[in-house]
């Protein structure tokens, strides 16, 4: 069953302490709190003991009625269950005032008037829902609304939606996953990010400093910013901080942050340069390596093919594995040897009714070679036909199918395992790199499992999967083809080794290679 919500209640007094402190409340603020849920960022607002106007939206009926009856006996607060946020009391601030309001904030008829009149609110504040399920029909009116933004995605829009209600020189404190600083699929979110506020902080930090949440793909950030005008927004400067060992630490930004603790890192990035980044993507690296990756000339998507491969629909059924030993085995049946076929062809193994290939579907334990065939994939005729009309079967860039290529698999590790195929075919799960000019084969090889590249496709992309369109971001720099030809061969020589299981030489052989590539990227 599919979260629709997705609401993670935020409960940890650093957090809401810091966001709350970063809004500077003052009297007379009135205060968005769009996903209320169970009012504890209301309750850090309220104890600012300002008189404030508070409007807190919540897309869950039950969440409203509890927060009315938690603060229903609070004497110092005027509580109001509403329909509507207009009233001609609201300016009045005789008492703090909390409205509460059970709507859909990414729909609201109300927050669209204020978004038409330049914004309504002075600060908001929040920890929006994020990967709630959106069924089709919502999915649709959201791409209307919100034009050229990401919709499967909760969060994002909620940032877009309440930036655009906030009044100039308005502040916006929000705890979201950090994604929106470099997946290609917030490349407009940011750029309206970029272009119309001012984002004075980011903290970054591990899902499990918030209570009850753990995510695998990312961490999760804290953002801060002031809407603004595009030419003071891009002049304006960010402090990006990261490496935290517990939450409370964030309380140190306001007391010592001259004298942080050292695994603590920080970054003070421009507006204008991450603007004209590709994609305005945020890279949090040193300068010599944001310099490779902003100022290369080539990617590796310029120079070769970079793909995923095929899924049966249903791999129970269609997937066989040498034997139970094999990683991640458990629920699929051993191959019959008797069955497996060496032949090569898209359209199925003829003259074998239940025939299987190999097949590469898992990561590799060394660099450069596999070890013996581990993943079987049915393959004769007619389960071939089957799976070209199966509507669930993904038979997707069948031309590289049995071709010699490079794979990695798509979920990252602390040191990626590059290595060569030939005649098979590849799952989905592995990204595929095919050189176009094949005499560069081993070169690219090499590439793919230096330091320097490994490190670089952790910053391009900081979460826990390397899809193919991140790969071709991979700056690409070659050298000399005499020092070419040298990689090559050695690299020949390192595939032969981890064939032999010659470890303590291939050691070797792999320091030289990477001393290569550090010299070739740092030129």
């Amino acid at each position: 069953m599919h979260d629709t919500l997705c609401s993670y209640y935020t409960d940890s007094e650093d957090i809401t302490n810091y966001m709350a402190s970063m809004l500077e409340v003052n009297n007379g603020d009135v205060i968005l709190e769009p996903s209320a849920g169970s009012g504890l960022f209301i309750d850090e607002l309220l104890r600012t003991n300002k008189t404030i106007h508070i409007d807190g939206l919540d897309i869950d009926k039950k969440a409203i009625s509890i927060l009315k009856e938690k603060y229903k006996n609070n004497s110092s607060v005027s509580i109001r269950e509403t329909d509507t946020l207009f009233d001609q009391e609201l300016d009045k601030f005789q008492q703090t005032d909390l409205w509460l309001k059970n709507t859909d904030t990414l729909f609201d008829e109300e927050l669209d008037f204020f978004e038409s009149a330049g914004g309504h609110y002075s600060k908001v504040i929040g920890n929006p829902p994020y990967g709630a399920w959106q069924d089709y029909e919502k999915r649709d009116l959201l791409k209307k609304k919100y034009i050229g933004q990401y919709v499967k995605e909760t969060y994002s829009l909620f940032l877009l939606r309440c930036i655009s209600v906030l009044k100039m020189h308005g502040k916006l404190s929000f705890i979201i996953p950090d994604t929106f600083m470099f997946l290609n699929l917030h490349h407009k979110l940011r750029s309206f990010l970029l272009t119309k506020s001012k984002i004075s902080e980011i903290l970054i930090f591990p899902s499990k400093f918030f209570p009850g949440v753990s995510f695998g793909y990312s961490n999760l950030s804290i953002i801060t910013l002031e809407r603004a005008d595009k030419k003071s927004s891009l002049e304006n400067e960010i402090k990006i901080y990261k490496g935290f060992k517990d939450s409370s630490e964030f309380a140190l930004l306001h007391t010592l942050k001259n004298e942080l603790p050292t695994y603590i890192e920080s970054y003070t990035l421009k507006q204008d340069d991450i603007f004209n980044t590709p994609q305005h993507r945020f890279i949090l690296a040193e300068k010599s390596e944001n310099t490779i990756i902003v100022n290369s000339e080539k990617t590796l998507g310029d120079v070769a093919d970079i793909v995923t491969g095929f899924y049966s629909g249903d791999n129970t059924r269609f997937i066989r594995v040498k034997d139970k030993s094999v990683k991640g085995s458990k629920n699929y049946e051993i191959v019959d040897s008797e069955k497996i076929s060496t032949e090569k062809s898209l359209y199925g193994i003829e003259n074998m009714q239940e025939a299987y290939i190999p097949y590469v579907k898992s990561s590799s334990k060394t660099k450069y070679a596999k070890d013996d065939d581990e993943w079987f994939v049915r393959w004769d005729k007619e389960t071939v036909n089957y799976y070209n009309s199966n509507k669930k079967s993904r038979f997707q860039n069948s031309s590289f199918y049995f071709r010699k290529g490079i794979c990695i698999p798509m979920v990252k590790s602390s040191s990626i395992n590059a290595f060569l195929m030939e005649n098979k075919v590849f799952d989905q799960s592995i990204v595929g790199i095919f050189p176009r000019d094949e005499n560069k084969m081993l070169y690219v090889l090499g590439l793919m499992n230096s330091d320097v590249i490994n490190k670089i496709i952790h910053i391009i992309n900081p979460t826990a999967n390397n899809s193919s369109n991140y790969i071709k971001q991979i700056p690409y720099k070659e050298p000399s083809k005499q020092k070419l030809d040298e990689i090559s061969n050695l690299v020949k020589e390192a595939l032969q080794l981890t064939k032999n299981h010659n470890f303590d030489e291939l050691s070797n052989i792999h320091k030289k290679i990477n001393s290569y590539f550090t010299e070739i990227y740092t030129a």
